[in-house]
Order: structure tokens, then C-alpha cells, then sequence
């Protein structure tokens, strides 16, 4: 990634405006799939499987409504990540720093990067655990070699073989449609809970609700999606096939998510299961769905960290990289940015640390996910504010449609933050 500060943008040319807006062909669609597509995969690592397991589990398909209605918003704020990074051929973290000044920057990227970390460690522990559920072998011994395997593809696999590593994993998530089906939900039900809303005013619902947001409209995203788009060097003039891949990544991954709802919401809400992994979530579904879809659940959960975890790890460096305005990108060696690889380095170290050690995993993912739910409006009215500038996009500052849906996630996710506080200052933790 070269070393580019953002800057004020002139008003672009009529041909780059046209350009960015040109149909793309059917195999142009096909070329465009990449970093989008990427994120909306790695939104579903195995703490996101975890918190839609346990919500289905304790809610059953209650608040399917919350992925419909956070579809539209989370492409929003990921296109406008991307848009970010293709107008000014920078990431976002340096965006933010050149914009709003090291005070705004810095503690947006640490609180993107703290619970990023966390994510991995549980995503190891929760890979080592259905590991263990497919092998027998215990999962304390599996967690070094998944961790050492994946921080040497991320390390010295250069990003076109990186990206292409990802892709591929994409297509694991496909397997929790299998096991939604196993599990034989009532499906009118289902299509019930998806388009009419449900809400109770407990603070297991408002907890339960901010995780999924959180998990859903997660920060490490966007960092994630503006750094793959310079990392491709799509730049404006692709603007309508990033537009098809983010829009492809982020339905992929709400389609995934309702199913692992659906899968343990028919299977184990109705049985009054309580679970507290997502690798509980596979072994309770073997009873009453029978063997194949655990296999295919824990199955699952390893392709998705092998899919997430990298990118959480990347998505960290490029914002502590971005932030100090050291060398940073996937396409350099590690000794062009050292600095860049360290951050990388040090992610996988300290998330083996939490995998093996005595840190309840389980607690650090939900609070995890309840962090990036309540810091997730914060970093949303950034970037509305960052692609509403014209000092900053030019002539690609944000539609009409951008900040309805941006301002949307926003203010939805304000408010669960608020419901979420008000719940437990006048009723406690949720037990």
C-alpha cells in the first residue's frame, strides 16, 4: 500500500463520474467479487456465529427482524468505508487521523483494535473446540497450529494469494443453510419473525440486541474494506462493481446469520437448550437434528475463522499502521513495513495468550460484541461526516440514499445502546 495522505479532492472529470457509474457486464460482476465479499464473510467469524447461536438459542427467531432491517444500513456503511478509501487512495485509520486529528483518530482505531483482538482469541478457542468435536483431539492442542498457520498465510503470503485464500472460505458459510434445513424450523414462523417486529423490554433482549448489532455493523469492517480497496487499487472508476461486491458481501453475510438463528431457534429455543459457544450450539443439535448438522456446524465454525481471524488481525494493523503513518499493506514484504507485520504478529500472539489462558472466552466475546455495538454510531457519523465533505470526496460525497441508510445505522444502533443502559440501570445484568 503506498504511502498516501489523504487530501482535498478537486472536482473530478465528467468521464470519471461516468465511469463510476457504468453497468458493469455479468462477467465484470463476477471480476468485481473481492474485498467486499471478504467482509461480508468475516462478519461472520465464530464469536458472530456464537452471539447469533446464543440468540437463537434464548430468543428463538424473535429478533430475525434486526438482520432485515440491518441489511441496507450495513452496505451503506461499508460502502461509504470503501468509497473513502477509492476517492483519496488511503485507509481509513490515516483518513481519519488527516481529517479530524489524532484526538478523533486515536481513540476510534483503539477501540476498534481492543476488541478485535479479544474476537480472535475467542474465534481460536471456538475453531479449537469443533476441532475437537470432529477429531476427539483436545482443543487445547490445536490452537497453536490453527494460530501459527494462519499468521504465516497472513504474514508472507502476498495479498492477491491472501485475498484468493479468503474468497474460498467464503463459501463454507453456505453449510449453516444446510443445518437450518436439518433442524426442520416451522418456516412460517420464521417468515413472521423476519418481517414483523418483536421487542421485549429486558435487559437479556436490549443485551442480546446491541450484540447482534455489534456483531452485525462491526467496526473492524470498515477498516477492513477501505484498506481492501487500495490494497486492489479500484480507485473511482470502479465505484459501481465495488459497489455490486459490497452489496453481494454484506446480503451473503445477513443470509448466513438468519440461518444460524433459524438452525438453533427451531432446534434448541424449543427444547429450552442454553448454550454459551457456538461449538455448545453444534453439540446440542446433534439430539434433536442429528448428527450431520453438527458436523456441518462445527465444520462451519472452523472455515469461518480461518476466513475471519486473518482479517481481524490485518483490519488491526492497517488501523495502528494508519494511525502512527508507518508503511503498512498486505502487497509489501514484512521487511518493507515492519512495523505493519509486527501489529499482525503481536494480534496472533496475544489472541493465543487468551485462547489457552484462564480469561473466561465466552464473557470477553459478548462484552466484545456489546463494545463494538456501543462504539459502532461513533465510528458511522465519521464516515458520514468523511463522504458528506467535499473537501474530502470531491464530487463523490454521499447520496441521498447513503445517508438515509447511514444515518439509519446510526441512530438504530444509538438507540439499542440507550435501551441496553436504560435496561440494566433499572433491572441488572442479564443473568
Amino acid at each position: 500500500m503506498a504511502e498516501v495522505e489523504s487530501r482535498p479532492v478537486q472536482a473530478s472529470s465528467s468521464s470519471a463520474r461516468e465511469a463510476a457509474h457504468q453497468r458493469p457486464s455479468p462477467r465484470e460482476v463476477v471480476r468485481a467479487l473481492g474485498p467486499g465479499l471478504i467482509t461480508g464473510g468475516a462478519d461472520n467469524d465464530p464469536s458472530g456465529i456464537a452471539s447469533y447461536s446464543i440468540v437463537g438459542a434464548t430468543a428463538g427467531f424473535a429478533q430475525n427482524w434486526l438482520l432485515l432491517l440491518s441489511t441496507p444500513m450495513l452496505v451503506a456503511v461499508i460502502e461509504m468505508s470503501a468509497r473513502v478509501a477509492n476517492v483519496t487512495k488511503s485507509d481509513l485509520a490515516t483518513v481519519l487521523r488527516t481529517t479530524f486529528g489524532r484526538a478523533v483518530a486515536t481513540p476510534a482505531v483503539l477501540l476498534m483494535v481492543i476488541p478485535s483482538v479479544i474476537t480472535m482469541g475467542a474465534d481460536l478457542l471456538a475453531m479449537a473446540a469443533a476441532f475437537q468435536i470432529l477429531t476427539g483431539v483436545r482443543y487445547i492442542y490445536s490452537v497453536v497450529p490453527m494460530a501459527a498457520l494462519m499468521a504465516v498465510v497472513t504474514i508472507f503470503l502476498d495479498y492477491r494469494m491472501v485475498s484468493r485464500y479468503l474468497l474460498w472460505l467464503v463459501g463454507f458459510l453456505g453449510m449453516y443453510i444446510v443445518a437450518a434445513f436439518l433442524a426442520r424450523p416451522d418456516w412460517l414462523e420464521v417468515l413472521r419473525s423476519t418481517v414483523v417486529p418483536q421487542v421485549s423490554l429486558t435487559p437479556a433482549f436490549a443485551f442480546a440486541a446491541v450484540a447482534m448489532l455489534g456483531t452485525t455493523i462491526t467496526p473492524y469492517l470498515f477498516f477492513w474494506q477501505a484498506s481492501g480497496e487500495v490494497e486492489e487499487r479500484r480507485g473511482v472508476q470502479r465505484l459501481s462493481r465495488t459497489k455490486i461486491d459490497i452489496a453481494a458481501g454484506a446480503v451473503w453475510s445477513n443470509v448466513t446469520a438468519f440461518f444460524i438463528i433459524v438452525a438453533t431457534g427451531a432446534v434448541l429455543y424449543s427444547h429450552h437448550v442454553q448454550i454459551r459457544t457456538a461449538s455448545d450450539a453444534a453439540r446440542a443439535l446433534e439430539p434433536f437434528a442429528g448428527h450431520y448438522a453438527t458436523v456441518i456446524f462445527a465444520v462451519g465454525i472452523i472455515g469461518a475463522g480461518l476466513l475471519a481471524i486473518p482479517v481481524l488481525a490485518a483490519a488491526s494493523a492497517y488501523g495502528v499502521a494508519g494511525l502512527a503513518g508507518w508503511r503498512r499493506g498486505l502487497g509489501r514484504v514484512p521487511r518493507n513495513a515492519p512495523q505493519f507485520y509486527v501489529v499482525i504478529g503481536l494480534s496472533f500472539l496475544v489472541a493465543m495468550e487468551m485462547a489457552v489462558s484462564s480469561i473466561d472466552p465466552v464473557k470477553a466475546l459478548f462484552y466484545s460484541q456489546v463494545l463494538n455495538g456501543l462504539i459502532s454510531p461513533v465510528l458511522i457519523v465519521l464516515i458520514l461526516l468523511l463522504t458528506s465533505s467535499r473537501k474530502v470526496m470531491g464530487d463523490f460525497v454521499n447520496r441521498p440514499l447513503s445517508i438515509i441508510f447511514g444515518g439509519a445505522a446510526a441512530v438504530v444502533m444509538l438507540l439499542a445502546d440507550i435501551a441496553l443502559v436504560e435496561q440494566v440501570a433499572t433491572k441488572g445484568l442479564p443473568g
